[in-house]
């Protein structure tokens, strides 16, 4: 994941500042034509998502930029400078506002949206930074005259409404589309993508653009949410906030035009229901979106778990060799498998020589040292399809597929002047002469099931012992 604001680090300060004022601008002049009378604000105000986001994205330096746009497009519908002033203020001030909450509350980097608890968070805080802006705008107007007092508490009704629903739907929208994942998709991932976009625009047209104030189509609306899930469980959160912003503004825009299922006798109760759906469609999308993507962290964590369990179960801690469980496991594999196939199977085990005069002159750590290093040279003398383990204190066993006994010979010997050339030392101190004694054993010449297999091995491998130590004796029956 890149940084989400990367496209735009390269900008001087004053060039972010001016870039959003621009946006902040061209945003609120467009958004000024669905205007809902007198003409102060809309049922989804953008700008007051793309601040949010701009200030989450660029750090809350770049506030000034946000003033300037929202006090220029205020000075093109207030009637004073001074309110004019005191609105982009108050947009200024929601959006730093929202800012503090997200990053105190939410997440405070991205991803904002990856956990169900903080869209629940997010939308609050949504819903409670839009009374800032609301307060200050519709009490500016108030006491320009430009509202009656009367009127105060409907005029806030709307502007809380649109700068929430704004929020809500754009600045998930951005943030989301800022974090960029390197996603290919196949074509049937295309071809699916393009047949849930088909399905949703054609859903949504059908639903909203039937029905007036005196025909309901409300209970259609429940044929957008199927799509919504549809884009939560098999899309990422960029396709699901696109999903839901289409969506609202299909919706946004039949309302004002008199039409849908929220074209209701009066303006407040409109309002209302559009509220109460694009919250809950953006929502909904968000919420199982995360809830998705924690499902599938919680089956990774678990994999992870489960796959780190079984290298404990497999594995002897100290040495990272196998361990006697899993030597046994695989022993009876290869017995059936080169029963099968009319092969060999061969085992070596091999014994430290005087390793307790290590322990008793050095330390169980120089032991331990002695141990990893004798490990890590079995690692590197046996074949992929061989196993090396730690069969119990100071020994160890090989077993080793398709092998014949002169080739097993050879690399017994081999590992065995490779430990008596080691040079171990432990705190500076030479730990002396390493020397190994070792037992081969092969099926099946020497033994005629997995057990006597590895009772041959360990016999040669006392006898390797009783003639002297530091070689390789192969098991011969008595």
């Amino acid at each position: 994941m890149q940084d989400p604001a990367g496209n735009f680090r390269w900008l001087p300060y004053l060039g972010q500042a001016s870039l959003l004022a621009a946006i902040y601008f061209a945003a609120a002049k467009a958004s000024l034509v669905l205007a809902i009378p007198p003409g102060y604000a809309t049922a989804v105000w953008p700008p007051s998502g793309i601040a949010l986001a701009a200030l989450l994205l660029l750090g809350n330096r770049v506030w000034p930029g946000l003033w300037l746009g929202a006090a220029l497009v205020n000075l093109t519908v207030a009637s004073s400078p001074v309110a004019a002033i005191a609105i982009g203020t108050g947009n200024t001030l929601e959006a730093l506002a929202g800012a503090a909450l997200v990053r105190r509350h939410v997440a405070d980097a991205p991803p904002y949206f990856d956990r169900v608890r903080n869209v629940v968070k997010f939308v609050a805080a949504a819903a409670l930074c839009a009374t800032v802006a609301a307060t200050i705008g519709v009490t500016s107007l108030a006491l320009e005259g430009a509202l009656s007092w009367p009127d105060f508490t409907a005029n806030w009704g709307t502007w809380w409404h649109g700068d929430a629903a704004g929020i809500i739907i754009i600045t998930p929208l951005i943030l989301n589309w800022k974090l960029r994942h390197d996603i290919v998709w196949s074509p049937a991932k295309i071809l699916e993508a393009a047949g849930f976009a088909f399905s949703l625009l054609l859903t949504a047209l059908l639903v909203f653009s039937n029905g007036t104030r005196h025909f309901s189509s409300l209970p259609l609306t429940f044929l957008i949410l199927p799509l919504i899930i549809w884009a939560a469980f098999r899309f990422t959160r960029r396709e699901v906030t696109t999903a839901g912003a289409a969506v609202c503004f299909i919706a946004v825009w039949y309302t004002v035009e008199g039409q849908g299922p929220f074209a209701q006798e009066t303006l407040n109760l409109s309002l209302l229901l559009l509220l109460a759906f694009t919250s809950t469609i953006v929502a909904t999308g968000l919420m199982l979106s995360a809830a998705v993507n924690e499902r599938k962290r919680a089956m990774e964590n678990l994999e992870h778990a489960l796959r780190h369990l079984r290298e404990q179960a497999s594995t002897d801690p100290l040495t990272g060799l196998s361990n006697r469980r899993h030597l046994w496991e695989f022993l009876l594999r290869e017995w059936v498998r080169s029963r099968r196939n009319e092969s060999a199977l061969a085992v070596i085990m091999m014994d430290l020589d005087h390793f307790k005069r290590i322990n008793d002159r050095f330390g169980h750590e120089a032991g331990d040292v002695v141990l990893k290093e004798i490990a890590a040279l079995l690692k590197s003398q046996i074949r992929g399809s061989d196993i090396a383990s730690r069969f119990g204190g100071e020994e160890f066993a090989l077993v080793l597929p398709d092998a014949t006994l002169e080739a097993v010979q050879r690399r017994a010997e081999g590992i065995r002047v490779a430990i008596h050339r080691l040079a171990l030392e432990y705190r500076g101190q030479p730990l002396g002469k390493i020397t190994a004694s070792f037992g081969v054993a092969l099926a099946p010449d020497h033994a005629g099931d997995p057990e006597s297999l590895l009772r041959a091995s360990d016999q040669a491998l006392y006898n390797a012992k009783a003639a002297g130590r530091d070689r390789v004796v192969v098991y011969t029956a008595k």
